[in-house]
């Protein structure tokens, strides 16, 4: 058949090859190995493109009638006698693709054998497999398309072909009244004036709702879809079929208008869809995104985005997954659709929440083969289409109410798609180019655009310009700045409304108990910064507490120093510091650490704490207890380390009252060694402190005469008076001067010598 001439007809190749493989069909068991669809579609095309019947003439003329008669003997041959549903769709499925030729003859033919088809089968009461044939979707569309051709012997074989498949839909279901609707409905299909139910007039809501009832009314909700799908593609500018029909069919079988949105789920649209379920909201939602951009005709595109606001509302989870598969980077369908689908407020707030989980999903990173790595591109889509909806000025009320949730998501997405693998990366272009994208972003960069997007679009614009005018856009795309951008995101926030941080502080405290190793220290850097509101209210700043108090204890160095700087930014607030002094034995064993970074920033928290608690008179335990590690007999490798602890030192000399005076003393004449021979340092600061904290000791012991040799600076006085009134502590002076013989400066080490001398 490959090898015969599509132009003309010039033998009976054709015909004896149907017949051949109509008696093949009857052979008992079946031949193995016959491509049954192959053939039929090598059968189909072969007599379809032949010229139109009417310009054949004679012999050739007489060849092709019987050649159909073969067509039709191979046809009921493979329906099987008596004939079969399920043989009738397999059918039906090779030659649907004919009704939407280009040829008017090659849709005719195609749409008569699929009439003589429905007729035959419709004609017979008894049925094979009845029970679990369901009518497909796609040809009642086809039909109904080809009810409206203005070629009217397609348009009768079309009606004629509804009109039993409607008898035989009514049959099937075993229907009482069936013969007096099959009635009713006959006198609709065989009166020619009638025809026009299916090419309706512009705004018979009536004519439509017919035909919508007609069909509607009987096909099983797992073909509703395919009904749907047809209508889309007749809508098409390159389809042969009336743009205005196939809208008319959309509008008729959806049949919801938007006001009534509330009122969805009464309507026939939620009862077929709620049993379809994903498959078939997600293939409708797939053939808008394709077709949207060969759609010209207004009406019609604003019939398809109506149609897709409707899904949207009903079933925004399955619309949403299915247009971020569409589309990574939201070309011009995609934001189109994306737009339409947060046009109505009702809509709105659930496709923000559907967008929201995608964004919530974990990184790149954690999947293996290829279908997660495609799956974990979802938050990357769900970034960009939330930077297209940000852009809408009628959506800022939702996207207000879902601004935290909106504002934690979009930040972690940009610290996991900060830093990805190589690996990652390489994925992530493949998909750019499969997507013809032109000069993609860098999906960090992407991110944090969509982020500054959703706080204009919440009315934070003024946040934009801070962190612009502090470089904190390019710190966060940053790996080596990221958490110099979060902190300044989170500066950036200490003035929004409290509910709003309110949240924020309950999910980063909730993102910091389950140790996620990827967003721990960045949840930690923002949750810091946040310490610095005023009005955190008394239930909050208590579990802020207990958090901060499991974070001082964190095996990460970096947690651990992140801690002491928000106890830091809480100590600012004086109201606040009695509070801290729980917290002040986790403090203090900070200085013991060996990380001279946690050790400064504990010493810088502790001073500021007790400074504050002194005003409150009730420090003076704490500075005895923070005294025996931050004494300046405890020498420390670090110069700056030793000239803070000193300081800090100092500090608590001031504050320290009676009755703890007693026990602080034993600590003050254990450090007069150590600051006598570090009066010798060649660091002025350092020497300056250490005469700055002996004036403070004397003062503190109320001993006269060595304040004034302090006052006069006379080292080596100060030295001999120390020795002649605690003579008794001479081994201990010396145990405290025998480090200092390793000091690294030599004016020290000559200092300690003579002193030991």
């Amino acid at each position: 058949i490959h090898h015969e001439p599509v132009n003309a007809l010039t033998g009976r190749v054709r015909q004896q090859a149907m017949l051949t493989l109509m008696e093949l069909s009857k052979v008992k068991p079946p031949l193995q190995g016959l491509d049954q669809g192959s053939l039929l579609a090598v059968c189909f095309s072969s007599v379809f493109s032949l010229p139109p019947a009417e310009t054949m003439q004679g012999a050739e003329a007489d060849l092709y009638t019987q050649t159909l008669e073969a067509m039709d003997g191979m046809l009921k041959a493979l329906m099987c006698m008596p004939p079969c549903p399920s043989s009738f769709l397999s059918l039906s499925q090779f030659l649907l693709p004919w009704t939407t030729s280009n040829e008017v003859h090659e849709r005719l033919r195609a749409v008569e054998r699929i009439a003589w088809l429905i007729r035959l089968i419709a004609g017979h009461h008894k049925f094979k497999g009845v029970e679990g044939f369901r009518v497909p979707g796609q040809l009642v569309g086809c039909l109904t398309l080809c009810c409206a051709e203005h070629e009217q012997e397609i348009c009768r074989w079309a009606v004629d072909g509804l009109h039993h498949l409607y008898s035989f839909m009514l049959r099937q279901k075993f229907l009482r009244d069936w013969q007096a609707e099959n009635t009713f409905w006959f006198a609709w299909f065989t009166n020619a004036s009638d025809i026009a139910v299916f090419a309706p007039r512009r705004g018979d809501a009536r004519q439509l709702r017919i035909a919508d009832e007609m069909f509607g009314k009987y096909l099983h909700p797992a073909e509703r879809t395919g009904f749907i799908l047809a209508a889309i593609d007749g809508m098409r500018d390159d389809s042969v079929h009336d743009a205005v029909e196939a809208r008319h069919m959309l509008h008729a079988i959806l049949g919801v208008p938007i006001p009534s949105l509330e009122r969805v789920r009464a309507e026939p649209l939620c009862e077929w869809l709620w049993a379809r379920g994903v498959m078939g909201v997600s293939e409708a939602v797939r053939s808008m995104y394709h077709n949207l951009d060969s759609i010209s005709e207004t009406l019609a595109q604003q019939e398809l985005l109506r149609s897709l606001l409707l899904l949207g509302y009903q079933y925004s989870e399955e619309v949403v997954t299915a247009l971020l598969g569409c589309s990574l980077w939201c070309d011009r369908a995609a934001v189109e659709m994306w737009r339409t689908l947060t046009s109505h407020p009702k809509t709105t707030g659930r496709i923000l929440r559907e967008l929201l989980k995608r964004l919530q999903e974990g990184p790149l990173g954690q999947r293996r083969d290829t279908a997660q790595k495609m799956a974990a591109v979802t938050p990357l889509a769900a970034t960009r289409a939330l930077y297209e909806i940000f852009q809408e000025p009628g959506c800022r009320r939702e996207v207000q109410e879902l601004y935290p949730q909106l504002y934690i998501a979009l930040l972690f997405q940009i610290t996991y798609t900060v830093e990805p693998s190589v690996q990652d990366i390489a994925f992530y272009w493949r998909v750019c180019r499969q997507e013809n994208t032109p000069t993609p972003l860098s999906p960090v960069r992407c991110v944090v655009k969509a982020m500054r997007a959703l706080l204009r679009c919440a009315g934070y614009g003024d946040q934009v310009t801070f962190i612009q005018k502090q470089g904190g856009w390019d710190m966060l795309a940053s790996s080596d700045t990221h958490h110099k951008g979060v902190c300044l995101l989170a500066r950036a926030m200490v003035r929004n409304r409290f509910q709003e941080r309110s949240w924020i502080f309950h999910q980063l405290m909730a993102i910091l108990d389950r140790r996620d190793d990827k967003r721990h220290i960045p949840a930690m850097a923002f949750f810091i910064q946040l310490l610095q509101c005023p009005d955190l209210g008394n239930e909050l700043e208590d579990a802020i507490l207990d958090q901060m108090s499991r974070q001082l204890r964190d095996p990460n160095t970096v947690v651990r120093w992140l801690a002491l700087k928000g106890l830091f930014n809480l100590a600012l607030h004086p109201e606040k510091v009695g509070k801290l002094q729980r917290l002040l034995p986790d403090i203090q064993e900070r200085l013991r650490e060996a990380d001279r970074g946690v050790i400064t920033k504990a010493i810088g928290v502790l001073k500021l704490i007790l400074t504050s608690l002194d005003r409150q008179g009730a420090s003076s335990i704490w500075c005895v207890q923070t005294s025996s590690v931050a004494s300046p007999e405890l020498v420390q490798e670090s110069s700056k380390l030793r000239m803070l602890s000193i300081a800090l030192f100092k500090a608590l000399l001031g504050i320290v009252t009676e009755p703890y005076r007693w026990w602080m003393k034993e600590h003050v004449l254990r450090s007069l060694v150590p600051l006598l021979l570090l009066l010798h340092d060649e660091n002025l600061s350092m020497s300056q402190v250490s005469w700055d904290t002996l004036a403070r000791a004397t003062l503190f012991l109320r001993w006269r005469r060595l304040r004034v040799l302090v006052q006069r600076k006379d080292v080596w006085p100060s030295c001999d008076c120390l020795l002649t009134r605690y003579k008794r502590r001479a081994d201990s002076f010396l145990c405290q001067t025998l480090p200092f013989l390793e000091h690294p400066q030599a004016l020290v080490r000559e200092a300690a010598i003579r002193f030991l001398g």
